[in-house]
C-alpha cells in the first residue's frame, strides 16, 4: 500500500537528527574548552577573537645581507609559515645565535646567494580606529653574522627567548 510508512522508516530520519544535534552541541561546548589543535571541533582563535582597533599590530620579518646586497624576506623563505615564526619567537625576547644560524642555513639551502648577516626584526604599527597612526617602528630582536661579515651589527639587549620547540625536531 502506498503512503504507509513502517515504524523503521520513521526512525531513520530521527536517528540522523539526533546525530546532527550531538555534533552541534559538541562543537559549541568544545569551542569554549579546546584549542586550535582540536579543529574542526573548536574554532581557530585568529577567526574567533577580534583585535583592538586602537591596539598595536606587530609583524616579524628577516633582513639579511648577501655578497650582492641586502635582502628582506619572510618565514616562507626559510621553510616556515609566518605563524610558526611569530608564534615561536616572542617579539620582546632576543633570538639566540644558534636559532639565527639555523634560519640562515635554511635560507641558504633554498637560495643561490648565501647570507653573510641576518637580523630578525619586529615591525610595530600603532592603530587608531582601525587605521595606522604615525610611522612603523622597527626593533631588531636578533643579529647574527658569519666571520666574513664586516658590516654594522646591532647589540640586542633583550632577555633570551625560550627554546624553540618547532624547528628541527
Amino acid at each position: 500500500m502506498e503512503g504507509t510508512e513502517s515504524p523503521a522508516d520513521r526512525r531513520v530520519p530521527r536517528f540522523w537528527s539526533y546525530i546532527s544535534l550531538v555534533v552541534v552541541i559538541a562543537t559549541v561546548l568544545c569551542g569554549f574548552v579546546l584549542t586550535d589543535a582540536a579543529w574542526p571541533f573548536a574554532p581557530f582563535r585568529m577567526f574567533s577573537v577580534g583585535n583592538d582597533p586602537n591596539g598595536v599590530v606587530r609583524r616579524m620579518a628577516m633582513v639579511g645581507d648577501t655578497a650582492r646586497g641586502p635582502v628582506r624576506f619572510g618565514a616562507t623563505s626559510v621553510g616556515l609559515r609566518r605563524a610558526e615564526l611569530e608564534e615561536q619567537t616572542p617579539w620582546n625576547r632576543r633570538v639566540p645565535d644558534d636559532r639565527l644560524r639555523q634560519l640562515a642555513t635554511a635560507y641558504n639551502d633554498h637560495h643561490g646567494m648565501p647570507l653573510l648577516h641576518l637580523q630578525v626584526v619586529v615591525y610595530t604599527t600603532q592603530m587608531h580606529h582601525g587605521e595606522p597612526v604615525g610611522h612603523e617602528r622597527s626593533n631588531v630582536i636578533g643579529d647574527w653574522a658569519t666571520s666574513g661579515w664586516d658590516g654594522p651589527r646591532v647589540d640586542v639587549r633583550l632577555p633570551l627567548a625560550p627554546p624553540w620547540p618547532g624547528y628541527n625536531r
